[in-house]
């Protein structure tokens, strides 16, 4: 069984992000052959980072850390905040130690209320993955006028949504498949 971290990288309150990081950890509690955890930054309440030489980590750093350096996958969501990625989910990442991603597969999936769908977060989210050890995959998925797709309770108004995440999933599991 293959273990799948879906992070959920936003902090604000009225996020929309987090209904996208709910559909695809829905889509992934369907396949048999998989384990998945939804990881909510907003539940980890970490502290700004002021040191680079960090004695001890913030409570529930570990139990962050161990749920993506112990997946076989990972998929991060996040919304684009002027123009990059929100500064909680940077701040988090930053927290993890060196390579802690080394070979894991990483498929990001961003929105904005915008027309663009994320795709300066996603190339920032790349980045960072990289910078960890992760294996970006190709496969991305960027949704625009995220305020458009769900209700302000998270119900999809946009059916086609369905299609794009099931299509995303797949491609992302082969990857997972294939390389852990």
């Amino acid at each position: 069984m293959k273990k799948i971290t879906v992070l959920s990288g936003s902090v604000r309150n009225g996020r929309k992000s987090h209904f996208l990081a709910n559909l695809i950890f829905n889509a992934l509690i369907e396949v048999e052959s998989v384990s998945v955890i939804l990881l909510d930054l907003k539940e980890c309440h970490f502290p700004i980072m002021t040191d680079v030489h960090i004695d001890h980590w913030p409570d529930g750093m570990n139990e962050f850390s161990d749920n993506l350096t112990h997946a076989d996958g990972i998929i991060i969501v996040s919304p684009e905040y002027k123009n990059g990625i929100p500064g909680a989910l940077k701040n988090a990442l930053d927290y993890l130690r060196p390579q802690s991603l080394k070979h894991i597969p990483v498929a990001i999936a961003t929105v904005s209320s915008g027309g663009f769908g994320g795709v300066n977060c996603l190339s920032q989210l790349r980045l960072v993955t990289i910078a960890l050890g992760g294996m970006p995959v190709s496969e991305s998925m960027s949704v625009s006028k995220i305020n458009e797709v769900f209700d302000e309770n998270g119900n999809l108004k946009e059916k086609l949504l369905i299609e794009q995440t099931a299509r995303f999933v797949e491609s992302f599991l082969w990857y997972v498949n294939k390389l852990s």
